[in-house]
């Protein structure tokens, strides 16, 4: 495998995709071991460390994780301190092919040099004039305590460099130098500071996955609660809202029945005032179906779903409403079968909420829904399309917000496409809609057909 253009493929399984963080981190982990047995590109004093890049998709298949690891563009950065300019530019020229080579004259350009460059190793001379390289070394500690530093005598002083490894230094080398020998270092020494800063890379990462996920268990936890209490609330609500809704039903059949007589224009205050409590105990109804909704999609387990049946029992179900508003429903649905994976009781209300709308636009016009289900292009692709009145351009863009209704004081809550739209979208599907003013309006949606 060449250090140079080198792909791993690593398949991901996607049954906890909460997991994929640490996968990731654990990946990153192995490869940054991997990357030091390929940076030996010509001989061991060019030292060039392989890149890693990590590309991955959606979690909704097995989708495999691509790693592809280059050679680096840049090489290792090296700094030399040392008054001497002879053996500073020898140094210089042995190591310029292989490194991006800094020079310094003393000490105190060396540390600037060394917060601008940030190198990887600094090779430096123990006697100067000035600071001299043992207090240098005493700076960069404080800069960098895990630098390395190779020091550089040209005296043979032995307790010198003893004291300047006491001190934190990592080699030491006699002037003059051997070119192999000091290659030798150079490189073992880039690759330990290399080695030193990516653990510590390592370490904040992990450091910060376990943040992120602690307050993920927390959030969870909380939301678990809240889960659960909220099921039992909307439980709860549910039944006395029913009969709420049950009565303002036969309030309204009574005063259809009323005389007119004296009582005429009290009936018809009677009528407003119950179409007001008729439409607010319809929007609480219709929020707590919502509420239902975000519960139910996710939490239970999806199954294969026949939306060729779902679109035959819809129609049926609204074929009475339609005849009612002189409305004509066509459902031209296809022979094939055509399954997708999901909720079938919320794939039934999103269909359901999108028709119901259709029959409604078309009412006014007495004139016609056609609801088509066929395969497109491995989707299931459903048309719903009526010749009503259709809607405003201005409009389009709204009409998926919560609350957002055409229907002005036609019992609209606002809350029925966005209820669709959600379901769809849980569902890995979309919705679209294209209507011109006085033609009509069509609702496209497509599911992704399940592969038995």
């Amino acid at each position: 495998m060449s250090p140079l253009n080198a792909v791993i493929i690593i398949p991901f399984p996607p049954a906890r995709p909460h997991l994929f963080t640490i996968f990731h981190l654990f990946t990153r982990s192995i490869l940054r071991a991997v990357r030091f047995c390929l940076t030996l590109r010509q001989s061991p004093q060019l030292f060039q460390p392989a890149i890693i890049h990590i590309e991955y998709g959606t979690p909704l298949a097995l989708n495999p994780l691509t790693v592809h690891i280059s050679a680096a563009p840049d090489p290792a950065k090296v700094l030399i301190i040392d008054d001497e300019i002879g053996p500073r530019e020898s140094l210089r020229m042995l190591l310029k092919p292989s490194y991006q080579v800094h020079t310094a004259e003393n000490v105190e350009t060396g540390l600037q040099l060394l917060q601008e460059k940030r190198p990887d190793t600094i090779v430096m001379d123990i006697r100067m004039p000035g600071m001299n390289g043992i207090d240098g070394l005493r700076k960069i500690r404080e800069i960098d305590p895990h630098l390395s530093v190779i020091m550089f005598t040209g005296f043979g002083a032995l307790e010198t460099a003893q004291e300047a490894l006491r001190l934190g230094a990592n080699d030491y080398i006699n002037k003059p130098f051997d070119a192999v020998q000091m290659r030798e270092v150079i490189g073992r020494n880039v690759e330990r500071t290399r080695l030193q800063r990516q653990s510590e890379a390592t370490a904040h990462e992990l450091q910060e996955l376990n943040e992120r996920l602690r307050n993920e268990l927390a959030q969870k936890e909380r939301l678990a609660s809240l889960g659960q209490a909220s099921a039992e609330f909307v439980h709860d609500l549910s039944n006395p809202l029913t009969i709420v809704w049950g009565y303002v039903q036969i309030l309204a059949k009574k005063l259809e029945h009323s005389g007119d007589g004296n009582n005429g224009e009290r009936s018809a205050s009677s009528q407003r005032e119950l179409h007001i409590i008729e439409q607010n105990v319809r929007l609480c109804r219709e929020l707590l179906t919502m509420w239902q909704s975000y519960g139910r999609v996710g939490a239970t387990k999806p199954k294969p779903v026949s939306m060729s049946s779902i679109v035959q029992d819809v129609g049926r179900g609204v074929s009475g409403m339609a005849s009612q508003n002189g409305v004509q429903l066509d459902c031209e649905i296809t022979e094939e079968e055509l399954t997708v994976l999901g909720d079938p009781t919320q794939l039934t209300r999103a269909l359901q909420n999108v028709i119901v709308n259709a029959i409604q636009a078309a009412t006014e016009k007495r004139g016609k829904v056609v609801v088509n289900c066929r395969e497109k292009d491995l989707y299931a692709d459903i048309q719903v399309r009526d010749t009503g009145y259709g809607i405003a351009d201005t409009e389009i863009g709204k009409i998926f917000e919560p609350y957002f209704t055409t229907k002005q004081g036609k019992n609209g809550t606002g809350l029925g496409l966005y209820i669709t739209k959600k379901v769809i979208d849980d569902h890995h599907g979309s919705i679209e809609v294209a209507s011109t003013l006085g033609v009509g309006t069509t609702f496209t949606l497509r599911l992704p057909l399940h592969d038995k």
